[in-house]
C-alpha cells in the first residue's frame, strides 16, 4: 500500500500510481506541483481508511475476459499476425487462459488472481501422469508432452500472452492497469531451456546419413547447418535469393504450412555469407532439380527446395528426413531447429565474434545471441589479454587487428600491415 509520483516516458504530466488491496491505479494529476499535493491527500486517505478506489472503466462496461479477449483475438491476433503466430495465441487462449478467467469481470482481475492462477497450472503439470511404456509411436508422444513438469516451461508464454492482452485492453479503456506486467517477477523457470547442437565431428556423419536416407534434402540440411535459417526461411528460399557471383543467400521470406510470409522480424531480412564448398553443393543440386524437371516437362520451379513433383517441401516431412539421417548416423535425436542453434554454435566456438552470429542469425539484439551462444567461446576470457596486446602492438608484426583472428599471421615481406576485405 503506497503512493508514487510518476511521469510517463515522453510525457509532459505527471502521474500518481496508487497501490492499494492488491491493486494499482494510475491517476492523471498534471504539473508536478500537484501530483505532490495529491500525493499527500490520498497518503492521509489511505491511513485513515477513507480512500475510495477509482471506478474500473472494464467494470462498468460489465464485459466477461471471454469477452474481451474474444474481441482482441478478432480485431489483433486475426487480423495483425502471421499464421504461425494465431495458431500459437490460440492455443494459449483456449488452453491456458480461459479455463483460468473466463467468466471473470476482466475489470476485476487482480495481480492476485494471476499468481493464483500461476500456482494452478504449476501444481497441474507437477502432477501430470506418465504411462510407463505405451504402445504406440502416438502414444509415446502424447506421453511425452504430459510427462512431469514438462508443460512448465509454457507458463511463461501464457503470461506474455496475457500481458499482451491487458496492454491493448488498456487501450481500448476497458482496464486500467495491466496485472501480468512484468512476467518473470510473476514466475521464471529456473533452468532456462538450451537446445542440443551438432558438435563439429557430429556433422559430416549427419550429413552423410542424409545421403544415404534421403539425398533430396541432404542439400537443405547442409544450407541450415552452415547458414543458420529457420526452417520456414529454408524451405521459401528461392533461386534468385542466391548471388553465384557474390557467394551469398538472402532471407526475404519465410513459409509456414504453405503460406509465405516475412520472416520472424525485420532483422531476419539478412544476407549470410557462402562457403565455395556450399556454391558447389548448391549448383549441383539446381542441376539435380533442373535435370528432374526436364525429364517430368515441367518449368523449373522457383524455390530452391522441392518435393518430386517440383512443389514445396512439406515441414513435416523435412522433420522426418531429419530425424531419419540422425538414427542412420547413430546419433542422437535433436530438432530441427537444433540446426541453426548448431550453425550459431559452431560459429561462436570457432571464435567468430558474436556480433557477427547475431548478423547471421537475424537477431535483433546482440543479448539474445550472448543469452544462448556466448558461454560456447572457447576460453574468450584466457584469450582477451593476447587479443588485446596483439591489437595494439601487432602493427610491428605486420598484424592487422580487422582480421580478428586470434593466431599472429606470418610477417609480410613488405613490412607493411596485410591488406584484407573487412
Amino acid at each position: 500500500m503506497g503512493v508514487k509520483v510518476v511521469r510517463k516516458s515522453g510525457r509532459k504530466d505527471w502521474y500518481l500510481q496508487v497501490c492499494e488491496g492488491g491493486r494499482r491505479y494510475l491517476r492523471h494529476v498534471g504539473s508536478r506541483e500537484a501530483a505532490y499535493a495529491s500525493k499527500k491527500e490520498i497518503e492521509e486517505a489511505l491511513a485513515t481508511g477513507a480512500f475510495v478506489p477509482p471506478k474500473e472503466k472494464g467494470a462498468a462496461k460489465g464485459i466477461t475476459f471471454r469477452d474481451a479477449i474474444g474481441r482482441w483475438r478478432k480485431e489483433h491476433v486475426e487480423v495483425k499476425l502471421k499464421p504461425s503466430s494465431k495458431r500459437y495465441y490460440g492455443a494459449i487462449i483456449d488452453g491456458w487462459l480461459l479455463p483460468a478467467f473466463g467468466d471473470m469481470d476482466v475489470g476485476a482481475i487482480a495481480r492476485a488472481d494471476v499468481k493464483t492462477s500461476v500456482a494452478r497450472w504449476k501444481e497441474e503439470k507437477e502432477r501430470a501422469p506418465v504411462e510407463e511404456t505405451p504402445p504406440a509411436p502416438v502414444e509415446r508422444k502424447k506421453a511425452r508432452q504430459r510427462k512431469a513438469g514438462a508443460g512448465i516451461r509454457s507458463i511463461p508464454n501464457a503470461l506474455r500472452a496475457l500481458r499482451s492482452f491487458f496492454s491493448w485492453a488498456i487501450e481500448e479503456e476497458l482496464v486500467s492497469v495491466n496485472v501480468a506486467k512484468n512476467p518473470s517477477k510473476i514466475f521464471k523457470i529456473d533452468s532456462p531451456f538450451r537446445g542440443d547442437y551438432l558438435r563439429p565431428e557430429e556433422v559430416p556423419a549427419y550429413l552423410e546419413g542424409a545421403r544415404q536416407k534421403a539425398p533430396r534434402y541432404q542439400a537443405l540440411f547442409r544450407t541450415m547447418i552452415f547458414t543458420g535459417p529457420r526452417i520456414g526461411e529454408a524451405i521459401g528460399l528461392e533461386w534468385g535469393d542466391i548471388d553465384w557471383w557474390g557467394k551469398f543467400l538472402s532471407f526475404r521470406r519465410s513459409s509456414w504450412h504453405g503460406h509465405v510470409t516475412t520472416p520472424k522480424t525485420a532483422s531476419s531480412i539478412r544476407q549470410v555469407q557462402l562457403s565455395p564448398e556450399l556454391v558447389e553443393v548448391l549448383k549441383e543440386h539446381r542441376r539435380a532439380i533442373a535435370a528432374e524437371s526436364l525429364k517430368a516437362g515441367r518449368p523449373m520451379p522457383e524455390r530452391v527446395f522441392v518435393n518430386e513433383v517440383g512443389n514445396p517441401i512439406d515441414e513435416a516431412k523435412v522433420r522426418v528426413h531429419h530425424r531419419a539421417a540422425l538414427r542412420v548416423a547413430g546419433l542422437r535425436t535433436i530438432r530441427i531447429h537444433d540446426l541453426r542453434g548448431t550453425f550459431a554454435s559452431l560459429l561462436v566456438s570457432a571464435g567468430v565474434p558474436l556480433f557477427h552470429v547475431a548478423k547471421a542469425l537475424g537477431h535483433s539484439s546482440q543479448e539474445t545471441t550472448m543469452r544462448h551462444y556466448a558461454h560456447l567461446a572457447p576460453g574468450a576470457a584466457k584469450e582477451m589479454p593476447n587479443i588485446l596486446e596483439r591489437f595494439v602492438f601487432g602493427a610491428l608484426a605486420g598484424w592487422d587487428a580487422n582480421r580478428m583472428r586470434t593466431e599472429a599471421p606470418e610477417k609480410s615481406t613488405t613490412g607493411n600491415r596485410d591488406s584484407v576485405n573487412a
